[in-house]
């Protein structure tokens, strides 16, 4: 796999995410979970035709096989119901080959065609229209705008079966523009109206928890652990224990407000699906935030849609990494609930410890956020040195606030992973470690790698020049060997 999302539109040559069949015909006999969210098999159950997971088993007359539940969906298939189809784990990004697709992914998932049309998507991307519609037929056999319906048509089933919101704002809180279109786009995608789908309400009035499906291994410990050492009172509390563990993150009522209308709660799930685990996510259902958004910003953090299997099949393939590896699978980097507060907060912590870099970050908000942690538009005027560190870094954060006000630098996921690194580099004050890190976090490169980074240095006993040359044999998953690169070095601490 091509990881630079960078690569220009006109290089890239995308290519069906189909396995080969005989690769189908096993996962299918073996009811194997890896695959859930690869493919998709066609049924004939009864007299209806539907799609369904690998894991599957309903008994029915097997049809063909599917790239993509849109590439299902477009041939008249409605999702099965036993297996849950359209709750199936997202593709992973590794099987596609056109960079420029992955990035169209992502702003799929963040839900751009909520309020968008596809010739804005293919605008984002630098492609014509008829450009982005090749790519994605060739590639996942379905249009675009069919993965943006069957997404918010998969949520809006689950607000109607485990909420008391009313069908207006189950629509907004799914990310549809009104509750006709929610009324159309069900009827296409399930046959059936909001209210037929409802059944008997559950759930309480003010929030909603919804399972987020993970793919193992994931080790739960070291992700929270990393969150807990990185907390922000106020803002994020992470607490428990392993197997106990819950991370909230407080949602604004508005600037300056210093109030909290609301959390978003996120613990290891109880339960398993298929084998696999998940998330459990606790929502407050405020229209001011949409579960589309918050769900897609939770799954960030906690690295949900990455192929742990695939992931760690690779890392115990490298010399130096496959003892930690085993006796530590399912390491995964945490990712950024805002992209810009990572950014700032990396800028924070240059050349410091993780400790003082959060004792600024405490203070930036105490001083200038209210009890929030600041938006751009309040840090770019603010002589943020003040809070204890050098006048040319207080200067960077400034510098940094006020590109991201300006929609200069787009701080997330969704941005050209080069475009963004360069940005950075052109602020004064702001240094390779920094970029990388971002990388790492905000834009979830999963190749970035900090090669100067302390801890790299120290574990490799090598020169940053040289952790770049031992660190080419773990592309394209460099950030994940980074992270067990810090799992040894904390695991030789304790000792």
């Amino acid at each position: 796999m091509n990881t630079s999302i960078h690569t220009p539109a006109s290089t890239a040559v995308s290519a069906t995410v189909l396995p080969a069949r005989a690769v189908c015909e096993r996962a299918l006999r073996e009811a194997d979970a890896t695959y859930d969210g690869r493919f998709f098999v066609g049924r004939q159950i009864g007299g209806e035709q539907v799609y369904c997971r690998p894991m599957c088993t309903l008994p029915g007359v097997q049809g063909a096989f599917y790239a993509t539940a849109g590439a299902a969906w477009e041939q008249g298939r409605v999702p099965c119901g036993h297996c849950q189809a359209d709750l199936a784990a997202p593709l992973p990004e590794w099987v596609v080959d056109d960079p420029v697709l992955v990035r169209a992914l992502r702003l799929l998932a963040s839900g751009f065609l909520n309020q968008q049309v596809e010739a804005a998507l293919a605008a984002r991307l630098e492609l014509t229209g008829d450009d982005l519609t090749r790519r994605f037929a060739r590639a996942f056999d379905c249009a675009p705008t069919s993965m943006a319906v069957l997404q918010r048509a998969a949520l809006a089933r689950r607000l109607l079966q485990n909420s008391q919101l009313g069908q207006a704002r189950v629509a907004a809180h799914a990310g549809y523009r009104n509750l006709a279109q929610m009324r159309r786009e069900l009827n296409e995608v399930y046959a059936q109206s909001p209210l037929k789908l409802r059944g008997e309400r559950q759930g309480g009035r003010s929030r909603v928890t919804l399972h987020v499906p993970l793919r193992a291994p994931y080790h739960f410990d070291w992700l929270f652990g990393y969150l807990r050492k990185r907390a922000l009172p106020g803002v994020e509390e992470v607490s428990g224990a392993p197997g106990a563990w819950s991370y909230q993150r407080a949602l604004a009522a508005g600037q300056g407000s210093g109030s909290t209308p609301g959390w978003v709660i996120v613990q290891p799930s109880s339960q398993l699906e298929f084998g696999q685990p998940g998330l459990s996510v606790d929502l407050p259902l405020l229209d001011q935030y949409p579960v589309w958004d918050l769900l897609y910003r939770a799954g960030r953090v906690f690295d949900a849609h990455l192929d742990g299997h695939h992931v760690q099949t690779f890392l115990l393939r490298q010399p130096g990494l496959a003892e930690w590896a085993r006796q530590a699978p399912g390491l995964r980097v945490a990712g950024a609930w805002d992209g810009y507060e990572t950014a700032v907060r990396a800028v924070l912590g240059q050349q410091v410890s993780v400790a003082r870099g959060t004792v600024l970050a405490n203070k930036m908000i105490q001083q200038y956020g209210d009890g929030q942690f600041p938006q751009a538009a309040q840090l770019q005027h603010r002589e943020v040195a003040e809070l204890g560190m050098p006048g040319r870094r207080g200067r960077a954060v400034q510098a940094l606030a006020r590109l991201v006000d300006a929609g200069a630098l787009v701080a997330d996921d969704t941005c050209h992973y080069d475009t963004q690194q360069q940005g950075l580099l052109a602020i004064e004050g702001i240094g390779p470690w920094t970029a990388n890190y971002v990388r790492m976090r905000v834009s979830k490169d999963v190749n970035a790698f900090p090669d100067n980074d302390w801890v790299v240095l120290k574990q490799l006993q090598c020169t940053a020049a040289q952790a770049r040359r031992i660190a080419a044999d773990w592309s394209p998953w460099r950030a994940y060997a980074l992270m067990y690169l810090w799992y040894a070095a904390a695991q030789k601490k304790m000792t």
